[in-house]
């Protein structure tokens, strides 16, 4: 029969452990593109809200020829599981399922299989399938696979190579930038580090740069590199963006702004469908992209909803009425919460470093309560989920702490640097972000009216002046920025 369901299994041998190679072959993303799979679009449909995080998407097709589908929530249990299915409305193929399996080996590897089940609609949708899942992407995957199992265990870069696109005279502004950025007593080091990732990595790479990321990866001073990425900024290498996170996937989906002047107090998640207030100390993070007079950069996105694409999410399991399941994540020490996407309320856990707690445990949701007390996990618990409801949720097992890789709002407005190189950026006028806790800070200089008298105005503004730049240094060194300066005040 033409429309029998067709599977393929694959299986490799690795030598990095399911913890290493998770953030690459979890990141679905770069997995998809690097693996031939077309790019992607969201169809925003009705109001525009996902029921459980499915999404309504378009592959976006070299052809006049566009494939519509509706793909359920991935579901995953880090580091050893992932899976995920799609619907096609319309074409050739009725619906796919892929499922990744990362078994934990003796020797410290892993056991990789990969399985993928698809339903043809017809004799060509089968014969699509035999080429593009039999006969190609087996080579594809592995090619990949091999090179991720590579970034794992540090033997290259953490980034593919790309064909960046220069513009005309690229070159050749890039080695006078780097010449400008040097008369700026930059590091020569992680300049050269810079201009290598501009370079040489490919497009999803540099389509967001976050600073502290390559900080931890080049050995150098977060706040160092995040200075270095302000001053190329300044220059013209490259651009920042302001991103809004929304407070539960800690997605940016479109609300992402150029300026601080274009972002706005309040914001809409519609994979969550919440509403939410902007925080300059979680929710608006800071990257950067190559400026267009330098690297054309192509924007493309390949899925929109994979493991790396929430990382704080260790586990979501998507459960029909009345249905049960058991999973058994690892969970690094910290705090965590349990919770369905469309209820109310929560359930909070805590891991502790010393390995103590539960190693086994019943979750009952019913939609009306949540148990208030928090309960002590074990590292590798067994977790044994419950929907007692009369309808599916998504749910959802995160960790509370945000990323401490992000270089927030916060944090970049109260550099001196920032404020130095970009004096015009602010908020629009009225509109009010909040910023969390920060330190103000207000010096005078005491009796400077009769220090004037007594040694002569030359001497004494000398003494302000010096004053002043101590201040500056005490300042500066604690990350904090001069906000405004008054005769012998600093605010």
């Amino acid at each position: 029969m033409t429309n029998q369901s067709q599977h393929y299994r694959w299986e490799w041998t690795l030598q990095s452990s399911p913890q290493a190679i998770w953030p690459f072959f979890a990141d679905t993303n770069r997995l998809n593109r690097d693996t031939g799979v077309f790019p992607v679009e969201a169809l925003r449909e009705g109001d525009g809200r996902n029921q459980n995080a499915r999404h309504h998407l378009r592959y976006r097709l070299p052809l006049p020829l566009t494939i519509d589908y509706e793909e359920e929530p991935f579901e995953w249990t880090y580091p050893y599981r992932y899976g995920v299915a799609r619907h096609f409305r319309r074409g050739p193929i009725k619906s796919m399922r892929f499922l990744a399996d990362l078994q934990p080996q003796a020797d410290g590897g892993t056991r990789l299989v990969y399985q993928t089940w698809v339903q043809p609609r017809n004799l060509l949708g089968r014969l699509a399938t035999a080429l593009a899942i039999g006969f190609m992407a087996p080579r594809r995957f592995a090619q990949a696979i091999q090179q991720y199992d590579k970034m794992a265990s540090r033997e290259i870069a953490p980034y593919l190579p790309g064909k960046a696109q220069l513009v005309p005279g690229g070159r050749e502004r890039l080695d006078q930038m780097r010449e400008e950025l040097i008369a700026q007593d930059v590091d020569k080091a992680l300049l050269d580090q810079l201009l290598t990732l501009v370079l040489a990595a490919d497009d999803l790479t540099v389509s967001r740069i976050r600073p502290y990321i390559y900080a931890d990866l080049w050995g150098a001073p977060r706040r160092n590199v995040l200075e270095l990425f302000l001053w190329a900024t300044r220059i013209g290498l490259l651009d920042f963006q302001w991103e809004v996170l929304c407070p539960l996937c800690r997605g940016a989906e479109d609300r992402v702004s150029s300026r601080l002047g274009d972002l706005e107090s309040h914001a809409h998640c519609h994979t969550c469908n919440i509403d939410f207030n902007t925080s300059f100390e979680n929710s608006v993070e800071l990257t950067f992209v190559p400026n267009a007079a330098v690297r054309q950069v192509e924007r493309m996105e390949y899925c929109v909803a994979g493991p790396e694409i929430t990382p704080h999410i260790a586990a979501q399991q998507l459960l029909a009425a009345r249905d049960r399941r058991v999973i058994a994540p690892l969970l690094e020490p910290g705090r965590y919460r349990l919770r369905a996407l469309n209820l109310p309320g929560s359930q909070h856990f805590r891991v502790l470093a010393d390995g103590r707690g539960a190693a086994e445990m019943k979750i009952m949701v019913n939609g009306r309560t949540w148990p208030e007390e928090e309960t002590i996990l074990a590292p590798l618990p067994k977790l044994q989920l419950q929907n007692e409801t009369d309808e599916e949720h998504l749910f959802i097992l995160e960790r509370t702490a945000w990323s401490d890789q992000a270089a927030t709002a916060a944090e970049v407005i109260s550099l001196q640097r920032f404020r130095d190189l970009f004096a015009n950026e602010a908020l629009r006028p009225g509109e009010r972000i909040g910023v969390g806790r920060l330190t103000v800070l207000f010096t005078d200089l005491v009796d400077s009216t009769r220090m004037y008298r007594e040694i002569g105005d030359a001497p004494a503004f000398g003494i302000v002046m010096d004053h002043f730049d101590v201040l500056r240094e005490a300042i500066d060194a604690e990350g904090g920025a001069i906000v405004k300066t008054k005769r012998h005040h600093y605010l």
